[in-house]
């Protein structure tokens, strides 16, 4: 069971970020609202969308050693484990097995288990970190397994210490709603009475509005099972992929 990862992690987060949300509408502190979306863009955006999922997991893009340190410390961040246990989690028992008793997160196995009840199955212990191999080799992204809880709770203390409302209402509240947003894929991203598939894929993915255009593209779900090494999730045109914005600074970071 992991409650480590529930109890050190996703439960402080979540209780911060809503005291975050209460203390910003009680005192009216709305222009920090600036700072949530920078933090919701990076933590998010880039480092779990772009970072963790298309380019970790899916190797769209080479990264110089810089901008790999910018996209693995803000995936890191983003609270949702560490970059081995995420990768290996999604390319070793999610995408191979989609829909079946081995994915951790199907909706099959209920709603709620797919929302959150699959954390206290999945964790550092129970997940083959040899289907991460390609970050197993880079010593970053080891170290950062290594300590990532120490890494998370170093980063807040410090942002305490300089600002508690930076805290509160910039990374809390992004943390939180970052969690919300990609825990919420497993389950819509997967219930085809809700969405629609363009592919008709051994799995019951299916594309979801909302969150294909306000998470990241990662609603685009079933366009992303049909072709999972595509970078841009979205098949027709009007299926836009914010992780495009990215784009330019992924060419300016990326080996050729």
């Amino acid at each position: 069971m992991n409650f480590k990862y529930f109890g050190l992690i996703v439960l402080p987060v979540t209780l911060l970020g809503i005291a975050g949300i209460v203390t910003m509408i009680m005192t009216g502190a709305y222009s920090w609202l600036w700072l949530t979306l920078i933090f919701w863009i990076l933590l998010s955006g880039l480092g779990i969308a772009t970072g963790f999922h298309r380019i970790y997991s899916h190797n769209c893009y080479n990264l110089k050693p810089w901008l790999d340190n910018v996209i693995l410390t803000c995936g890191t961040l983003a609270c949702q484990s560490s970059s081995l246990t995420w990768v290996a989690t999604h390319i070793g028992y999610h995408h191979p097995y989609a829909d079946t008793d081995k994915d951790p997160h199907t909706p099959k196995k209920g709603k709620w288990y797919a929302f959150i009840g699959w954390i206290f199955h999945v964790n550092a212990k129970t997940v083959n970190h040899k289907y991460a191999v390609k970050l197993l080799r880079k010593p970053n992204h080891v170290f950062f397994h290594k300590h990532y809880f120490k890494l998370v709770w170093i980063f807040i203390i410090l942002l305490a210490i300089i600002s508690w409302k930076a805290l509160l209402f910039g990374y809390c509240i992004a943390s939180l709603i970052s969690l919300l947003q990609d825990f919420s894929v497993n389950v819509f991203g997967h219930w085809p009475a809700l969405g629609y598939r363009n592919f008709e894929t051994d799995d019951i993915s299916s594309n979801f509005i909302p969150l294909g255009y306000f998470g990241w593209g990662q609603g685009w779900h079933n366009n992303h099972h049909q072709y999972p090494a595509n970078f841009d999730f979205g098949y027709h045109w009007w299926e836009y992929d914010p992780c495009r914005i990215f784009i330019p600074l992924l060419r300016l970071g990326s080996i050729k």
